[in-house]
């Protein structure tokens, strides 16, 4: 008999995308700042330096270019876009997870292959696979469990590209200020105040530009990426102690109660609330 559900066995993709809205206001703030602290001085103008700025932006980005492969710097570039995406939340996971369980608990092994089959988050859908499949439970966490610590290490990665970029923005700042230095100074027995002061500008200016990549940009970035790892890795945790319940056979109510109990635990372990 012919399937009359196209969809069947595919993942189920979640519609819609979430905005982080705490980002966007920071982004909003930090432009925000800078504005209020160069236009407080009447000429803005006055802070826009092109060969203190591609100096250090450049610099950063040649460093960055040496220090990392392309994979590295790829996926670094989609941490950064992901930092202004909100967490998805459990509810999606939950809901699929109990239903797998019902469906397991009435010895219903079929539907239950094919609801996990449609399932979109692949660790869940992997470890609730491996139940279906009759995994032993020491297998089962030794994979899971591997997962969790692969997707740390990777996000971590992520982190500290941007805490690399935070560290080297502010030297690549001292490198203009030696500089513009040297050039301001050759220029003294000359006696061209123009040439001089265009010296002392890129001197200054390179030192701003560092300090405002590093600790406006780069670092807080980091921030980001290693609080979304640290929430990706209870969210995940979490749904590894529920694939375990359906792996003892324990029944979707207590699967349910369990849930919510360890989400509890988790969001005050977190927030400390």
């Amino acid at each position: 008999m012919a399937d009359r559900n196209p969809g069947a066995g595919r993942p189920v993709a979640r519609s819609g995308m979430r905005i982080n809205v705490v980002t966007v206001v920071g982004l909003v703030g930090a432009v925000s700042l800078l504005w209020f602290v160069l236009a407080s001085e009447g000429d803005m103008l006055r802070y826009l330096n092109l060969t203190g700025f591609v100096i250090v932006f450049g610099g950063v980005v040649v460093a960055a270019l040496i220090a990392f492969q392309g994979r590295e710097l790829l996926a670094a570039l989609r941490a950064f876009g992901a930092i202004f995406r909100a967490d998805p939340g459990m509810r999606a996971e939950i809901a699929e997870l109990i239903e797998v369980s019902r469906l397991l608990a009435q010895k219903n092994i079929h539907a239950a292959e094919a609801r996990t089959a449609r399932i979109a988050s692949p660790f869940l859908r992997l470890g609730l696979q491996l139940v279906v499949d009759g995994t032993p439970m020491d297998d089962l966490m030794h994979i899971m469990n591997w997962r969790i610590r692969k997707m740390a290490e990777v996000e971590s990665a992520q982190a500290r590209f941007f805490r690399t970029l935070a560290a080297l923005a502010p030297g690549f700042g001292l490198l203009g200020t030696l500089a513009g230095m040297v050039a301001m100074l050759r220029e003294l027995g000359t006696g061209d105040i123009a040439r001089v002061g265009s010296g002392m500008a890129v001197a200054m200016l390179a030192t701003l530009y560092g300090v405002v990549l590093s600790n406006l940009i780069f670092k807080p970035i980091a921030i980001k990426i290693e609080q979304r790892t640290q929430r990706r890795v209870a969210t995940l945790n979490i749904l590894l102690e529920g694939i375990m319940l359906v792996s003892l056979g324990r029944s979707p109510t207590v699967v349910t109660d369990a849930m919510q109990a360890f989400i509890n635990e988790t969001r005050d372990e977190i927030y400390n609330v």
